[in-house]
């Protein structure tokens, strides 16, 4: 008996929204065939860079995925870490589609919204096990309140479940990239399908490696992934998989769209707006903000000395400040990391921060959470770094004198100061930067003390 089966994917959308009408226009289309239809999402849709997606915790975005008539999605690191754990445990509540993750446990037991793997029959009798991991940031769920597997390991535990051994295909809703899904192909030859995502790769016509197809469909929704199977007799016979530009489903961007997606973001700011967060009395310069982030980062987190560059900064304050305000000044999916370094240690990091910031001051910056522009101008706050010297409480530091350091996230996980990766860093959940900020203002409001910090430019 021959089966035919056709599957959609979406990847890493990241709440860019204004993608949204011609990916509905482009999977309307896509679902017009005699083959049976399976929607899936491979996460990441969910980023709180958006207004609305951050207003309502991705509640939004799951809306949207029941409107497209998504079937199975997983999670990414943009729902599993860019929310709190609190956040990501009712994400799923109104969801018409079914999360499936294998590799992340709450308390050593699988989370309530999610099945750990699903054996979906076909109406011809098909079976297929669809198997679902994100990419294991070990240091940064741990804090938020999961853990996180190894996926390879899970992997193997899951092949070796009868119900899957007994399935037809083995399909992979993979959010680990690239690297792993090509490890997983040359591996396992018992997975023949992996829609890969995380690094926003592109597989236009799919790819294959041994037995195991790939497929990947970049990110942001500009392409719609479609994998058409043919199955006989319980075996593989043809699969063919393309990445369509949803451009091709762009109508000049008619007037209809443009109101939609200006909507959605005023929508966002308007619940946003509702929830006044101080009255500084005045509008504040660039320069007094960036001193009452760094202040509210170090008193926030407990913490004596911050680092932090003013490209993080994307908006003044005041003289009243909302969560809108405060969503439009720090969009940044980013919480903080602590570190407990020697006067010596943090010699050396500013060594390195200040002389790569002058090559990253104009560079455009994406990924790691960071969602402004450019890099800009590095900031110190409760200490100065000048002509080599670190200054702290009007002296000169002395080389085994202990501090704590905090840093923004991106810091630790991007490539570019090797000598913090090196360090042991505490992860600081559950507040994003932009929530750490709110918490100062609240307390202190127009009474802000700026010449608590100093800011060295």
């Amino acid at each position: 008996m021959k089966d035919t089966i056709r599957i959609l994917h979406i990847n890493d959308l990241h709440s860019h929204f204004e993608q949204y009408p011609q990916l509905k226009r482009a999977v309307d289309d896509l679902s017009q065939t005699d083959r049976e239809l399976i929607k899936v999402d491979l996460g990441d849709n969910v980023d709180k860079s958006h207004p609305l997606s951050d207003a309502t915790a991705g509640r939004f975005n799951v809306a949207l995925m029941n409107e497209l008539g998504i079937d199975y999605a997983t999670i990414g690191n943009n729902e599993g870490i860019g929310l709190a754990k609190a956040e990501l445990d009712c994400l799923y509540e109104q969801a018409n589609f079914q999360p499936i993750i294998g590799n992340l446990k709450d308390k050593g037991r699988q989370p309530d919204w999610a099945k750990p793997y699903l054996i979906y029959q076909t109406k011809a009798g098909t079976k297929i096990a669809f198997l679902a991991y994100t990419f294991p940031y070990y240091v940064t769920y741990a804090p938020n309140g999961w853990k996180v597997l190894n996926p390879l390991t899970q992997l193997e535990e899951d092949l070796a479940r009868p119900e899957v051994q007994d399935s037809d295909l083995v399909v992979l809703l993979s959010h680990l990239g690239i690297r792993y899904d090509e490890q997983i192909a040359e591996t396992y030859p018992q997975v023949n399908l992996i829609i890969g995502s995380h690094t926003h790769h592109l597989f236009e016509e799919g790819k294959l490696i041994n037995e195991t197809y790939l497929a990947a469909a970049d990110r942001y929704g500009y392409y719609i992934g479609c994998i058409d199977l043919t199955v006989e007799d319980g075996q593989l016979r043809e699969c063919q998989i393309v990445a369509i530009p949803t451009k091709t489903y762009l109508l000049d961007l008619d007037k209809e769209d443009r109101v939609f997606i200006q909507a959605m973001r005023e929508e966002g700011y308007r619940r946003l707006a509702q929830e006044k967060v101080a009255d500084l009395g005045r509008k504040l310069s660039f320069d007094e903000t960036c001193q009452v982030v760094l202040e509210a980062v170090c008193q926030e987190t407990d913490s004596q000395l911050t680092v932090l560059n003013t490209g993080l900064i994307m908006k003044t304050l005041g003289p009243q400040v909302t969560m809108a305000d405060l969503q439009e000044a720090l969009p940044h999916q980013m919480r903080m990391a602590r570190l407990v370094v020697t006067g010596q240690e943090l010699k050396e990091i500013c060594q390195e921060v200040f002389t790569k910031a002058e090559l990253l001051r104009n560079q455009t910056i994406k990924g790691m959470g960071f969602r402004g522009k450019t890099f800009g101008q590095v900031i110190t706050g409760n200490f100065a770094y000048k002509n080599g010297n670190l200054l702290y409480n009007g002296r000169v530091v002395d080389s085994h004198e202990k501090f704590s350091l905090v840093l923004v996230d991106q810091y630790y996980y991007a490539a570019y100061f090797p000598t913090i990766k090196e360090k042991d860093a505490t992860l600081l959940f559950p507040d994003l930067l932009r929530e750490l900020v709110a918490k100062y203002l609240r307390k202190n409001g127009a009474n802000w003390d700026k010449s608590i910090i100093t800011a060295s430019r």
